[in-house]
């Protein structure tokens, strides 16, 4: 099968905008080591990895007990996942949905070690508790290129994630 590029984006914005799928989702940073001995295709539930970043348990408007909330795009404005067009792409033969926020950037704050990857984690009903550890769906993850070590006081910001359909 071969997705065209409307297909592609009809797809992205279905999934992000309209779709039945967790009214909000999480940006876990994770560390290097996977149970199923290497980040893969494969890697598809939080039971496979190790969250590094956390939060103060409780605290759902900044992350609950792991993870930045985003929610889903269910007014189709852009606001939180931009579907680019297959037409602005021109020749390009992928489709692109891009995570924002009003700056663009995601920013973890706090004490980790060895955090490597970021993850893009289903998080269920908007306001409810987040378990990382409950074997939550990953629909994404991204390799930040080295592990980083962050100490208290520091922030990462990571800036442009984009999930782009081939």
């Amino acid at each position: 099968m071969v997705w065209t590029n409307l297909g592609k984006q009809k797809m992205f914005e279905e999934f992000f905008c309209s779709g039945a799928v967790d009214a909000q989702f999480r940006l876990v940073l994770c560390s290097a080591t996977n149970t199923e001995g290497s980040w893969s295709y494969d890697t598809s539930t939080t039971t496979q990895v190790s969250a590094v970043s956390s939060l103060p348990t409780g605290d759902n408007t900044q992350g609950g007990t792991s993870g930045l909330i985003v929610i889903r795009d269910e007014t189709n404005d852009g606001q939180y996942f931009d579907v680019s067009s297959h037409t602005d792409l021109g020749l390009a033969s992928a489709v692109r949905a891009v995570l924002q926020t009003g700056n663009n950037a995601y920013q973890f704050s706090g004490a980790f070690e060895g955090a490597r990857y970021v993850v893009l984690a289903a998080a269920g009903a908007e306001g409810s508790a987040f378990d990382f550890t409950a074997g939550k769906d990953i629909y994404a993850w991204w390799d930040i290129g080295s592990a980083q070590d962050i100490t208290e006081g520091n922030t990462l910001t990571i800036t442009s994630l984009s999930l782009q359909g081939q």
